[in-house]
């Protein structure tokens, strides 16, 4: 069996660069919703687990991907550890066995598929915070509320940048 180093070399470059934007888009994350309080409705990892396992249709790379972003969004969070790991690593697989079976290219089902997976993140959490958590439950008496206006908030963002993405995408492929 021959080992080529070049090949090798190249997995590792578009590995490295894979894990800099996961990275990056937790940090851009944290810095937005700790310096405007309205970018706290919107979810970036979420957005990107959902694409992702839009566009690779291979449940474990999303599931890797779902709980990588969940674990980092959990660390500068301040929430439950391991919340929003389990919440987008859901996430991840549904989007991706979503992917596979049904025709996710068109903006219909992305609308539907954001919205209803941001719901399910923000109960999933939302239940967990409560099991693990303190017993308060007027912290969230409000949530449904801010529930649906993040739904929508991630829906919008989210129908914008895979917007961006299909017309880049159809631009280098012609």
């Amino acid at each position: 069996m021959t080992v080529y180093p070049m090949t090798r070399l190249s997995t590792l470059g578009i590995i490295g660069k894979f894990a800099v934007a996961l990275i990056a888009v937790v940090v851009i994350q944290g810095i937005l919703s700790f310096k405007f309080k309205v970018f706290g409705y919107f979810d970036l990892p979420l957005i990107f687990s959902v694409y992702y396992g839009f566009t690779l249709g291979n449940p474990v790379a999303s599931i890797v991907i779902g709980s990588s972003l969940g674990l980092m969004q959990d660390s500068l969070s301040g929430a439950v550890l391991g919340a929003n790991g389990l919440s987008k690593t859901l996430i991840g697989f549904f989007a991706a066995t979503a992917g596979s079976k049904f025709a996710v290219d068109q903006p219909v089902t992305r609308v539907l598929a954001i919205f209803l997976f941001t719901l399910g993140d923000g109960l999933l959490v939302t239940i967990l915070g409560l099991m693990v958590g303190p017993g308060s439950g007027a912290i969230y008496s409000g949530a449904l509320g801010s529930w649906l206006l993040s739904a929508i908030f991630n829906t919008l963002l989210g129908l914008v940048l895979f917007g961006y993405h299909d017309r880049w995408s159809n631009a280098t492929t012609r």
